[in-house]
Formats: C-alpha cells, structure tokens, sequence
C-alpha cells in the first residue's frame, strides 16, 4: 500500500509581506516533517507528488476535481493507494492515526 501526499509548494499570492492574505500550500519543512512521521509510524511508501505538476497530475484525475472543488486549501491531500483519506492541514498524529484506520489489520 502507497501513501500519497498530493501538496502545493507554498506561495504568497499578494507578495509575502502583504497583510490581505496569508500563504497558500505548505512549506517544505511541513512536508518533510509529515512524511516522515507516517513512514516511522506506519511502515508504508510514502510520495510527494506536487500538484503544480501536470504531466504527473494526468495520473490523478480524481485529485484534481477535489482541487477544482474545494480550491489550493484542500492542500495536502492523504491517499491510501487511491482513496482519499485527508483534505487540508492534518497534524501528523492526525494523518497518522486516519491512515491507521484505513489499513488491514495484521
């Protein structure tokens, strides 16, 4: 079983010093700091997948209608193969434990 994390590397769509609106996506640190707690703790592959990417993204087309829907804040989306598991900002104990859920008992 594959976990995917479908993210949007971090930008500032006003310019970074503007006070109408925050960023948009996740900083690499937050990506980092989630994949690595979901391979730790639950022993599966793990893919980063930028969703920026089009030619990547041709092999995900149920991701993006969930971008065409819900818009840069669905951002990260979890999948377990290819089943949407989380939309939006998970703390990695909350990624972990939706993930945990979804796995076959052993």
């Amino acid at each position: 079983m594959t976990i995917r994390i479908f993210t949007m590397p971090q930008e500032f769509p006003c310019g970074p010093q503007s006070s109408c609106c925050g960023p948009v996506g996740q900083s690499e640190e937050e990506i980092q700091t989630l994949k690595e707690a979901l391979e730790r703790q639950l022993s599966c592959p793990v893919e980063v997948i930028n969703v920026r990417d089009g030619k990547q993204m041709r092999n995900y087309l149920h991701i993006v209608r969930l971008l065409h829907a819900f818009g840069p804040g669905a951002t990260p989306i979890l999948t377990l193969d290819d089943e949407v598991i989380s939309l939006g900002t998970p703390t990695p104990e909350q990624a972990v434990a939706a993930i945990r859920e979804r796995l076959p008992s052993k």
